[in-house]
């Protein structure tokens, strides 16, 4: 696929996820955590995920310029 993804790690109970990455394809994806694995975000939106947080344009650009970008959403 030939455009940006969004992909959360998260293990297999459903935890909260502590990274996401915006990837152009899954062969781009770094290895997850131990006991963790990337599932794809479906109905993601880059237009919608944008408008909701400007400060992603930068992650977009870097994501389409290297192949992926890595994100902490820790609290």
């Amino acid at each position: 696929m030939n455009r940006l993804q969004k992909f959360v790690e998260a293990d297999p109970h459903g935890s909260r996820p502590v990274q996401v990455a915006y990837a152009m394809g899954v062969g781009k994806l770094p290895d997850a955590a131990h006991g963790m694995s990337w599932h794809q975000v479906e109905d993601f939106n880059a237009g919608d995920e944008i408008l909701k947080d400007a400060g992603l344009k930068d992650v977009f650009k870097t994501a389409i310029g290297v192949g992926c970008a890595v994100v902490d959403v820790r609290d």
